[in-house]
């Protein structure tokens, strides 16, 4: 049976260069540099998998009784595929998880309990009837406000004291979920890898059952200095002192 250290060792190639638009794109749109936007306006295929140490960290938390769901598919699908996880991989990309399967059949993969949900997340999310998660990865569109969309459609369906893990949280809007994570009562950090991808424990069972005020991350972010910021930043002055928080 192939291992998650074969699959990291083989690096298969599963998705284009730019997985996030379906549509062919000018570099001149994209904020890198020339040669880096070029490259993902190529559309050659290439690796994005996650790293051998975090598909080992799932390997060990998950087994044939766990559900789990992934935004995003790569080599993390195949690792929940060996582990006989019911799992569904939310992906917009038929190629990809064509391409996904075609490796696993190749090598002896299980799939079998795999569900390739081709659809993007913001629209298969909130109409997903699956039940309670005991692992979610969350490595789908890293553009705003997609990572904070993923974790809100699917915060409250984990299960207390699952696993909730953020990839790439080098990335703005996936570094904004993180900061949240980090300060809200209902998630304990568990594991860094590397600043790149990040662990969370969901400690309290319900997520969205709160008010701004029982939130210290809406309390403590900073607020951009501008006008209505200002103004802003006056009225939780105000309001702090007539509920004395």
């Amino acid at each position: 049976m192939y291992t998650f250290n074969q699959i990291v060792a083989e690096r298969p190639n599963f998705h284009r260069s730019e997985t996030e638009i379906d549509r062919s794109f000018d570099p001149k749109e994209s904020l890198l540099s020339p040669a880096a936007a070029a490259q993902l306006a190529s559309g050659e295929l290439t690796c994005y998998g996650i790293e051998q140490e975090v598909l080992s960290f799932i390997a060990d938390n998950v087994n044939s009784t766990s559900r789990t769901l992934e935004t995003g598919a790569g080599c993390s699908t195949l690792v929940f595929g060996i582990c006989g996880c019911e799992h569904i991989a939310v992906t917009p990309s038929a190629s990809e998880t064509g391409l996904i399967t075609d490796y696993a059949r190749q090598r002896g993969i299980s799939l079998d309990r795999v569900q390739f949900a081709n659809n993007s997340s913001d629209q298969y999310l909130p109409r997903c009837a699956t039940g309670e998660f005991d692992l979610i990865l969350l490595d789908g569109k890293h553009a705003f406000p997609w990572p904070i969309l993923d974790w809100f459609f699917t915060a409250d369906r984990l299960r207390q004291n699952g696993l909730m893990i953020i990839d790439d949280v080098h990335l703005r809007a996936a570094a904004i979920l993180a900061e949240f994570m980090n300060a809200d009562p209902a998630w304990q950090l568990v594991r860094d890898f590397s600043g790149k991808t990040l662990a969370f424990k969901k400690i309290r069972n319900g997520i969205h059952d709160v008010a701004w005020h029982m939130q210290p991350f809406s309390l403590s972010s900073p607020v951009p200095d501008n006008g209505s910021a200002s103004l802003i930043r006056r009225g939780i002055r105000r309001l702090r002192r007539v509920v004395k928080i």
